[in-house]
């Protein structure tokens, strides 16, 4: 049996190691973009300040894949997809076949169309590396600048306070994650970023930057702010264009069912790229965080092994801001619920809200509130209505 996955993050590689456990003679061939073993994206972060060293970051070593009789092809993308024959084009100009075929590509950041030294993307370790190096070279002439509201803006948000730099934090929406969040919600982020310091600018849409060959500020619709780092997280977008003639169904990911089978034939998709039909909570749903990420790799390989499992997790995912912590439960898009229920308010410094939909519980966001995380992912799982919570 060929295996072949396309793309060496987390739910590719623990999908070929859950494989090979499976099966100890199939043939394994993992596609990465990257040249690094698989490391820890979470752990990026502490690197970046300092907490852990470099290596600490990496789950695999290079050996690994060779120990594990897996044949990974490292800075390789895939060109093209062609389910017919069953075999993907690759950026070296070879073309792999396969008898089971897993999409496990990721996103990649959305960009901004203008490059100067000192803009900073937060997706990759290379882009760690560099991130540390502009925080290296300025020192304390450095002037922080953020664009975006969600999550790597929080990264950002850290990284440069435990740096001591002033930062001007910039972003499109009224508040953080508007998809997610009501506007009480927001105002709490946004009070407590305000509270520690950060000049905070919602509604700005970025225009320009300033700079010759490096970055001296950017200008909004609203004004223009002085900054020689601007980090930027401004969402990821799935890259579909190797898969524009294979017939794969796409909307904002590769769809899929509950078993992460696409339609497609002996075609499979898991991480941050599939839009698989979530049994727990009854709708298409794309999810991008680690635990999704590495839950999906394993439990498709199942499937693909010939023992076919759904994938059901309540997922969740916990980042803070400045010490705020925030943590997002199952299915947080404000438009697909039917009711928010919101508990505490920004007086108490604390807001949770509840999603509900078909008169139960599919979701909630923890702000400042981490205690309601157990009760809430309970009552997703047991399909419970808002009314079983007992939430102070």
């Amino acid at each position: 049996m060929k295996f072949l996955i396309i793309g060496g993050g987390v739910a590719g590689t623990t999908a070929a190691e859950e494989l090979r456990k499976r099966d100890a003679s199939a043939e394994i061939t993992i596609l990465s973009e990257e040249h690094h073993p698989l490391y820890s994206r979470v752990l990026l972060p502490h690197y970046i300040n300092g907490k852990i060293p470099r290596e600490r970051v990496f789950l695999k070593r290079d050996g690994w894949y060779a120990e594990q009789n897996i044949d990974w092809q490292g800075g390789v993308l895939a060109s093209h997809l062609d389910a017919r024959n069953k075999f993907v084009g690759g950026s070296d100009g070879r073309e792999y076949d396969y008898d089971k075929l897993l999409i496990a590509t990721g996103g990649e950041v959305r960009s901004l169309p203008e490059d100067l030294r000192g803009i900073s993307y937060l997706r990759m370790l290379d882009d760690a590396d560099h991130l540390l190096q502009l925080l290296t070279e300025q020192g304390e002439t450095a002037r922080a600048g953020i664009y975006g509201g969600g999550f790597i803006a929080c990264e950002y948000l850290n990284f440069f306070a435990h740096f001591q730099l002033p930062t001007i934090l910039a972003y499109r929406g009224e508040h953080f994650w508007t998809r997610s969040l009501l506007p009480e919600a927001g105002e709490l982020i946004a009070k407590h970023l305000i509270q520690n310091g950060v000049e905070v600018h919602p509604n700005s849409t970025l225009e320009r930057l300033d700079g010759d060959k490096e970055l001296q500020g950017f200008v909004t619709n609203t004004e223009r702010h002085a900054a020689t780092i601007l980090g930027v997280g401004i969402g990821i977008e799935p890259d579909f264009s190797w898969l524009r003639e294979s017939g794969i169904e796409v909307g904002r990911g590769v769809k899929a069912n509950e078993f992460l089978e696409t339609n497609a034939s002996d075609v499979y998709t898991a991480g941050d790229i599939a839009e698989f039909f979530d049994p727990i909570l009854g709708r298409q749903l794309q999810i991008g965080n680690w635990m999704n990420a590495m839950s999906q790799g394993r439990t498709v390989a199942k499937t693909m092994g010939g023992e076919r499992t759904p994938f059901q997790l309540v997922s969740s995912y916990a980042t803070n801001a400045l010490g705020l912590e925030i943590i997002f439960v199952g299915d947080v898009e404000r438009a697909a619920a039917e009711e928010i229920h919101v508990i505490g308010s920004v007086a108490d410094g604390g807001i949770t809200q509840v999603f509900e939909r078909g008169g139960r519980i599919v979701g909630g966001v923890l702000i400042g509130r981490n205690t309601d995380r157990a009760s809430i992912t309970k009552a997703i799982q047991e399909k419970q209505p808002f009314s079983s919570l007992n939430l102070l």
